[in-house]
């Protein structure tokens, strides 16, 4: 009988469209506990949640962003600066060219940690709620917070995180420092990365955490169908981000052109899924490079997951392309392999384990136009591609499976969670 209680902290989610992905996992680990409680920390006050028959508790974001916010943020870092161990990180900081920017990391870690514990107090000392697990889906400074309460309330609470990408790799980010991370891996119970490259990191950059950090992918639900080779004479390429620097698609608008320019006879056709900070920008550029030329440009603006494989299920594509900067593993890339679209994708986080030779073309981290136009353009020839097709639905299958990944997931923090 289920009978382990957790709390799932997430940026804001069910609220905002970032995390819309956790859907899956959720409806999972709702048959692995007793009970599954939501904590976003942060939530529009106007906005509609996404639907879930999940209970979602708004205490930590109000504390965070409501009314007393400026008094809860003053109080909280000044209860921090006694209660967590600082001072090797402000060393750290001080010495690096980032300083001040830093400084300020520092202080937002101490302040979001404190609060987060004082969270904790009023829910389990005062409201009496029993809890026997808190799963961070980010690697939040709040689980600074979660471990003090721990050490010093309830020592039989556990406290996990899933690790992706930028909340992962210190070295992406502009300062190159994360708030409070040693003593978050010193005290944490399990980190939980989505990739293989991102548990080598750990082990690499923070030896004694090496032993509780476990490789745990996500995975996307089996849309029960596959997408159909295209037919038409337009080679047909997709893309699906948020239109922001690091993913680099004015780096595809570039290779589309260079296609059309060495081959006279050849068309394009581009759907790219997605918007953000540069989304006109994107358009005007890519109406610039291919406006007037043989090339169809499409863009969707954003789509929810589910309208997404709408897409895939009604038109037909040749290959997916992803040219990030940097990258956890894409849930994109893991659409596109349920439905057995080939991929083009950097050698970048964890893109390798999820993009091979078998399915797609794995491009250099810095790729040049060309070699980006080259691996578009070995997708042309469309009974080759058959086999690339057939092994994208097959490695998703055996890899990331929602069906597969997150039973497995879920019971792993039932374990955790039912230690003594």
């Amino acid at each position: 009988m289920k009978q382990e209680r957790i709390l799932v902290v997430t940026t804001s989610y069910p609220y905002g469209r970032n995390e819309a992905f956790i859907k899956a996992e959720l409806e999972y680990l709702a048959q692995c506990f007793a009970h599954v409680e939501l904590v976003p920390g942060f939530y529009p006050r106007d906005a509609t949640p996404r639907p879930t028959s999940l209970p979602v508790n708004h205490d930590y974001a109000n504390a965070r962003w409501g009314v007393q916010r400026r008094f809860n943020v003053v109080g909280s870092f000044l209860g921090g600066l006694w209660r967590y161990a600082w001072l090797d990180d402000a060393r750290r900081v001080m010495r690096g060219a980032h300083r001040w920017e830093n400084v300020k990391e520092l202080a937002r870690a101490l302040y979001r940690a404190r609060l987060f514990e004082r969270f904790l107090v009023e829910q389990v000392r005062y409201a009496n709620k029993k809890i026997d697990i808190v799963y961070f889906y980010w690697m939040f400074p709040e689980i600074a917070g979660a471990i003090r309460f721990r050490n010093v309330y309830q020592p039989s609470l556990k406290v996990v995180s899933r690790a992706h990408r930028g909340d992962l790799y210190e070295d992406k980010r502009s300062g190159g420092y994360a708030g409070l991370r040693q003593g978050v891996l010193a005290g944490i119970d399990a980190v939980f990365s989505i990739s293989e490259h991102g548990r080598a990191y750990v082990a690499r950059e923070h030896p004694a955490a090496a032993r509780k950090c476990f490789t745990a992918r996500l995975g996307v639900d089996d849309p029960g169908f596959k997408n159909a080779q295209p037919h038409e004479e337009a080679l047909s390429v997709v893309s699906c981000s948020f239109v922001v620097e690091e993913k680099r698609l004015h780096l595809i608008v570039d290779a589309l052109a260079h296609l059309l320019e060495a081959a006279p006879s050849l068309s394009v056709r581009w759907t790219h899924i997605g918007d953000g900070g540069l989304f006109e920008a994107l358009q005007a550029y890519a109406q610039s490079k291919l406006g007037g030329r043989r090339a169809e440009v499409v863009f969707t603006g954003y789509l929810a997951q589910e309208d997404v494989m709408k897409l895939y299920r009604e038109q037909t594509f040749d290959v997916f392309v992803n040219v990030s900067s940097s990258e956890g593993i894409p849930v994109s890339l893991m659409e596109a392999s349920s439905v057995g679209i080939p991929m083009v994708a950097t050698d970048v986080g964890g893109n390798s384990e999820i993009v091979n030779e078998s399915n797609g073309i794995l491009i250099p981290a810095d790729p040049d136009v060309a070699t980006i136009a080259g691996a578009l353009a070995r997708f042309r020839d469309r009974a080759s591609a058959l086999a690339y097709r057939t092994r994208a639905r097959a490695d998703w299958q055996e890899k990331y499976s929602a069906a597969h990944n997150y039973p497995q997931f879920g019971q792993s923090l039932v374990d955790i969670a039912s230690r003594p």
